[in-house]
C-alpha cells in the first residue's frame, strides 16, 4: 500500500461550524483546544473482479487540535492525528498489504485570515485558510503523505433571520498522486482534488444543531463523491462545548466511508484571563432608575462631597419613593454590533462611580453583560461578558473596589425590546449596572 492521507474531513478548529469553515476567526488572544474521537466503516474499498472489497472494514481515529487567534484577523492552527484502531482485509495474493492498525498521522498546521468580518459590520464572514500537511508519520497507517500537501479554500458564512447561519466552502487540495495496483484489482489513483462544502446551524441558546454537505472531485480520474452530516453541540458553560456529529457517504473516492460517528469536546480560553474578576450568577432583584448627580454639585468638586443617596435608619430616599425594605439602583451602558468597545458617553458609569465612592456601606454592585440575538453576536459566546468586563475596567480604574463588584453574563437570553428592528437589537447590546442597597432581607433566589 502506498502512503497517503486518507482521511477528507477537516474538522474546523475555530469558532463558526464544525464541518465546514464559515469564515470566522477566532478573537485575538483566544486559545481553542479539541479533542475528538473518529470513527469510520468501509472508509476505503477496491474492485476485485466486480466484487468491492473493504480494505478498511472500519478505521478509528483521535484528533488533537489547537487554535490561537493571534489577532482579530488572523488565526494559526495545529492538528495532530492519532490512528487508535482498523480491522481490514489483507490482499497478499494481490501483492498489498493491510495498512498497520495505528501509528501517528501526518501534523497539520494552518493559518486563517478573516478578510470581512461581521463583527466589524460588513454583512457576511469571509476567510482564506491555507492547511499544510506535513510528511511525518508512522508509514502504512494511510495517515500520512510521503510530500508536504496543501490545503488552500475559501470560507464564507453569513445569516438567515436571527437564529440561521449558513456556511460555504471552495478550495484545493494539492498532493503527490499516490497509486493502489496489483494483479487483478482496479487501479485506483489518490491525488489532488477540488473540495466543496455547504452548511446550515442554528445560532441560539446552549444547545445547537448543525447539517453540511461536503463534495470532492479527484483531478486525476475526474470521480467525484459527496458526505452527508448532521448533528448538534451544547455548551455546558463558558467556554467549552460538547459536540457529535454523523453522517452517511456516497461514492467510491478513498476517504468517503459509508457512515461516520465524531464526538468531542473544545475548551476556549482568552489568555490573561485569570487576571479577570470573578463572576455571580445568583442575584435577582428589583429596580429603579440610577439616579442623577445631586444637584447643586459645582464643577470641580469631588465626588466624595456629595451628600449619602442611600437613606439611613428611619429616613426616606432622596432619590426615589421607596416602600419595600430593598431596592436596586440601575443604569445601562450600550454597545455596538459584535463590540466590546464602551461608548464616547458614560454618564450613567460616572454616577455608578460618584454612588459607589460615596456610599462605602454598599456592599454589591452586579455588572451585567447582555447581546442581541444576530448571528454576529450569538456566535461569540463571550461577548456580553467582555461587555462586563469593559465597564468592570472602568469602574476599578476611577476608584470602585473590585471586591464590590460581580459579573454576570447572560447572552442575548433577556432582552429588553425585540430583536426583530435595529432599534430594538441597539437596545439589547448593553450592560445593567445593578446597584445594591443595604437591607435587612436577603437577595429573592
Amino acid at each position: 500500500m502506498p502512503d497517503f492521507i486518507l482521511e477528507r474531513l477537516e474538522v474546523n478548529p475555530g469558532p463558526g461550524p464544525l464541518a465546514t469553515g464559515g469564515g470566522t476567526t477566532l478573537r485575538d488572544g483566544e486559545l481553542r483546544v479539541m479533542l475528538l474521537g473518529h470513527y469510520q466503516h468501509d472508509p476505503l474499498t477496491i474492485n476485485d473482479g466486480g466484487e468491492t472489497i473493504p480494505l478498511l472494514r472500519s478505521r478509528s481515529t483521535g484528533v488533537l487540535s489547537v487554535g490561537l487567534g493571534l489577532s482579530s484577523r488572523l488565526q494559526l492552527d495545529v492538528r495532530v492525528p492519532v490512528l487508535t484502531q482498523r480491522e481490514g482485509e489483507g490482499l497478499d495474493a494481490q501483492g498489498l498489504t493491510a495498512p498497520t492498525r495505528s501509528g501517528l498521522g501526518s501534523p497539520r498546521v494552518g493559518a486563517r485570515v478573516a478578510i470581512l468580518r461581521t463583527e466589524g459590520d460588513d454583512s457576511v464572514d469571509l476567510a482564506a485558510e491555507v492547511g499544510v500537511g506535513l510528511p511525518f508519520g508512522t508509514e502504512g497507517a494511510l495517515a500520512r503523505s510521503t510530500d508536504t500537501s496543501i490545503l488552500a479554500r475559501v470560507m464564507v458564512g453569513g445569516s438567515l433571520g436571527s437564529i440561521l447561519a449558513p456556511s460555504f466552502e471552495i478550495g484545493t487540495l494539492l498532493r503527490s498522486t499516490a497509486t493502489i495496483n496489483a494483479e487483478n484489482l482496479e487501479a485506483r489513483e489518490i491525488g489532488s482534488e477540488l473540495r466543496l462544502g455547504a452548511g446550515l446551524m442554528t445560532t441560539e441558546g446552549s444547545l445547537r444543531g448543525e447539517v453540511a454537505l461536503n463534495a470532492g472531485l479527484s483531478f486525476k480520474q475526474a470521480q467525484g463523491a459527496v458526505e452527508l452530516l448532521g448533528g448538534a453541540r451544547y455548551m455546558p458553560r463558558e467556554g467549552v462545548e460538547l459536540f457529535a456529529l454523523g453522517g452517511v457517504g456516497l461514492g467510491s473516492e478513498p476517504g468517503i466511508p459509508l457512515f461516520r460517528l465524531i464526538a468531542g469536546v473544545s475548551f476556549s480560553y482568552l489568555l490573561g484571563e485569570d487576571t479577570r474578576p470573578d463572576s455571580d450568577s445568583s442575584i435577582v432583584h428589583e429596580s429603579v432608575p440610577l439616579p442623577l448627580p445631586g444637584s447643586g454639585r459645582r464643577p470641580g468638586e469631588t465626588r466624595g462631597s456629595q451628600a449619602s443617596l442611600i437613606p439611613g435608619p428611619g429616613e426616606t430616599s432622596p432619590i426615589a419613593n421607596v416602600s419595600r425594605d430593598r431596592f436596586v439602583l440601575e443604569g445601562k451602558v450600550y454597545f455596538r454590533t459584535a463590540s466590546a468597545e464602551l461608548p464616547a458617553e458614560l454618564a450613567d458609569l460616572d454616577r455608578a462611580v460618584e454612588m459607589m465612592l460615596t456610599n462605602p456601606s454598599v456592599a454589591l454592585m452586579t455588572v451585567d453583560g447582555h447581546t442581541d440575538d444576530s448571528r454576529a453576536e450569538t456566535l461569540n459566546p463571550r461577548l456580553g461578558r467582555d461587555r462586563a468586563e469593559a465597564v468592570w475596567r472602568y469602574l476599578v480604574e476611577h476608584g470602585v473596589p473590585p471586591n464590590k463588584l460581580r459579573l454576570r453574563s447572560f447572552g442575548p437570553q433577556h432582552p429588553t425590546q425585540t430583536n426583530s428592528t435595529p432599534e430594538g437589537r441597539e437596545r439589547n447590546r448593553r450592560v445593567e449596572l445593578l446597584l445594591m442597597l443595604p437591607t435587612t432581607q436577603e437577595p429573592t433566589p
